[in-house]
């Protein structure tokens, strides 16, 4: 199965005007807005092992195509494995639709290993 995986996220309003304009603080500006999102913690998730989930979001390099994000994981339980380095990064495509005012991200495949969604 090669389907990628994709989350569409909206953006404010501010933010699509800055990307219509092309300003230059529109990276930042993304940057600040993806940081806090809920939706992008989901989408980090899908890609962790068993039990561990993606906590929160360190830091986001914002490229004109591609977001390299930097983000922390821990257990189900909130318990930290002192074994495991706490950290991830994934590398995404992303595509602004400023008429829909969103950011569709758009990763790899996630592996079958790797999947949360198994029982358990």
């Amino acid at each position: 199965m090669n389907n990628k995986e994709t989350v569409k996220i909206e953006l404010s309003d501010n933010l699509i005007s800055l990307w219509e304009d092309n300003d230059e603080s529109k990276y930042s500006e993304l940057e600040r807005e993806l940081h806090n999102s809920d939706e992008l913690i989901m989408f980090l998730c899908r890609y962790q092992k068993d039990r561990w989930e993606a906590e929160s979001i360190d830091h986001i390099e914002v490229e004109p195509t591609k977001l390299h994000i930097s983000y922390t994981i821990n257990f189900f339980s909130g318990c930290k494995d002192l074994d495991k380095d706490d950290d991830a990064t994934i590398s995404v495509d992303y595509k602004i639709n400023t008429t829909a005012g969103e950011i569709e991200i758009i990763g790899d495949p996630i592996p079958e290993e790797r999947s949360t969604f198994e029982e358990f």
